[in-house]
């Protein structure tokens, strides 16, 4: 399929992946997100060199080719039958494009930026130590850099769990919260809950009603 015949859901997985720049895995992308994903849309985007596919959990990534497919949809007209949420996102999409046009800054150079939220909100008031939930967050990407093979891969929550087995749990589930509200943090749930073992189950944090098992942490 030639790529101008891209289908919305096609797109949609794109400009997904680059707004968050990061890899995603397919739960995300169905159950945040809310994409209708099929393994048709997965399949013709992997073969058209758009994206790159991981398994256990099946995790997308965008390829360079597919940066610049993404990038295209910025001030691209909506697909036909796009409908009004589609529209909606189009028009979010071109005052994009403008805004990256007037400030000269590249699509991935602004989607990959990382801002410190020290900077955009009020400073907390001055202590002699650093708080236990920001002691527990720094703990948490200690170990996760340890068990994982490298940035953005994910790990059990069970195995950061067992590595931090000192650390109270509604610090550690605390830190967790803290941590999912972080650009290049991603926590899911496991896409095939046959699989899991009980220390796994056990071991899950509580997100927006939604057990998540693992964690990403690509920065």
């Amino acid at each position: 399929m030639p790529e101008k015949e891209l289908t919305l859901v096609d797109r949609c997985i794109l400009v997904t992946l680059m707004v968050k720049a990061a890899p995603l895995p397919q739960t995300y992308l169905r159950n945040v997100a809310g994409i209708g994903l099929k393994p048709e849309h997965r399949s013709r985007l992997e073969s058209l060199g758009l994206i790159e596919v991981t398994e256990k959990p099946i995790t997308l990534t965008l390829t360079d080719k597919g940066w610049e497919r993404a990038t295209e949809e910025l001030g691209a007209e909506p697909p036909k039958r796009a409908g009004t949420a589609g529209g909606t996102l189009y028009v979010a999409l071109d005052f994009l494009r403008r805004l990256i046009d007037h400030s000269g800054t590249r699509a991935d150079d602004l989607f990959r930026m990382q801002i410190n939220r020290d900077e955009v909100v009020a400073p907390p008031p001055v202590a002699s130590s650093a708080s236990p939930a920001a002691d527990a967050v720094t703990l948490i990407r200690q170990a996760y850099h340890e068990l994982a093979a490298k940035p953005g891969d994910y790990v059990m929550l069970a195995d950061l769990r067992d590595a931090l087995s000192d650390l109270p749990r509604p610090e550690f589930d605390a830190a967790l919260v803290t941590l999912n509200r972080e650009r290049g943090v991603h926590l899911v749930p496991e896409s095939n809950q046959k699989v899991l073992k009980p220390q796994e189950r056990a071991a899950a944090v509580t997100i927006g009603n939604q057990d998540k098992h693992l964690v990403a942490i690509s920065s």
